[in-house]
């Protein structure tokens, strides 16, 4: 019976395994939001370390938990409260929170492609606030807040409320465009959140609009789908009205206490501009409207 060698044995296991896409464990610290979103680490073949074939007579490996790196905490709200707390003026204060977010930067910890921070815009008194997801293309190229085909549907609907676009004040979770305007997760979400509640604080709506789900998930800190969220008025922070209140960084005893309105995304409603779809977001303003006592444009 013939001995094969067992080195070559080793070589031909390694091959296998890259085969089915398993390239090796990284051991540096990539981007916890990167490997969500399934970016590949590093390829094998560059040099280093991980691309040496493992010592079967070698102690096994850690377990994966141990060498995972941890997502990093985010900012937190009264830590960013502090950088306008001095100031009067509440645009000068939504400029000290868009200092602040330049200086954590804490969109360096997932997955971005962007050439503009897009933080916000609008009246700083405003007393509707509309909160998107994340910008688009049109949106990082311009460095404004719903300017591409989305934004000029919403511009519509603003009108349409008996506003204008200079009246009111429009932002989203993230500041920075996601990878092919992709739909920011949970983890992104959190770590921007901290800069979101700041600019509620100060421009301190009357009614909030919820754009999308991310937005009205991390506003609500809730799982629900859209579809049972529309139409009805929700508040924002949530869980005052609890025996358990949340202890969340929405917990802030100091947060003004604002209605929100869920609706679905622009961009959704482009994509399925159906006469269903349409009645439901204009129902959803519609209460908005009523609610602030606005006069509808004819």
């Amino acid at each position: 019976m013939s001995h094969t060698d067992p080195r070559t044995l080793i070589a031909q296991h390694a091959e296998t395994t890259r085969l089915l896409g398993v390239d090796f464990l990284p051991l540096g610290s990539p981007s916890v939001a990167g490997v969500s979103r399934g970016i590949a680490p590093s390829q094998p073949g560059k040099g280093g370390p991980t691309d040496k074939i493992p010592d079967p007579a070698a102690s096994p490996p850690r377990p994966r938990q141990e060498i995972e790196p941890k997502p990093p905490e985010p900012a937190h709200a009264t830590d960013v409260r502090a950088c306008h707390e001095s100031l009067s003026d509440p645009q000068a204060k939504l400029d000290a929170v868009r200092e602040r977010y330049i200086a954590d930067a804490p969109h360096r910890h997932f997955v971005t492609q962007f050439n503009n921070i897009v933080f916000g815009e609008g009246d700083p008194d405003a007393r509707l606030m509309f909160i998107g997801e994340a910008p688009g293309e049109t949106e990082d190229q311009t460095g404004r807040p719903f300017v591409g085909r989305a934004g000029q549907l919403l511009d519509k609907m603003i009108v349409a409320m008996g506003l204008g676009r200079e009246s009111v004040y429009i932002c989203n979770v993230l500041k920075t465009r996601p990878p092919n305007n992709a739909t920011p997760t949970s983890e992104e979400a959190a770590l921007c959140a901290p800069y979101l509640i700041e600019q509620i604080r100060i421009v301190r709506p009357e009614a909030i609009v919820t754009l999308g789900l991310p937005a009205t998930r991390l506003l609500l800190e809730t799982s629900e789908p859209m579809r049972a969220m529309r139409g009805r008025w929700w508040a924002f922070p949530p869980g005052r009205d609890s025996s358990t209140p949340s202890l969340s960084a929405m917990s802030d005893p100091d947060l003004p206490e604002v209605p929100v309105m869920p609706t679905y995304h622009p961009a959704y409603l482009l994509r399925s501009y159906t006469e269903e779809n349409r009645r439901k977001v204009w129902s959803d303003l519609c209460l908005v409207r009523d609610r602030l006592g606005l006069a509808a444009k004819v």
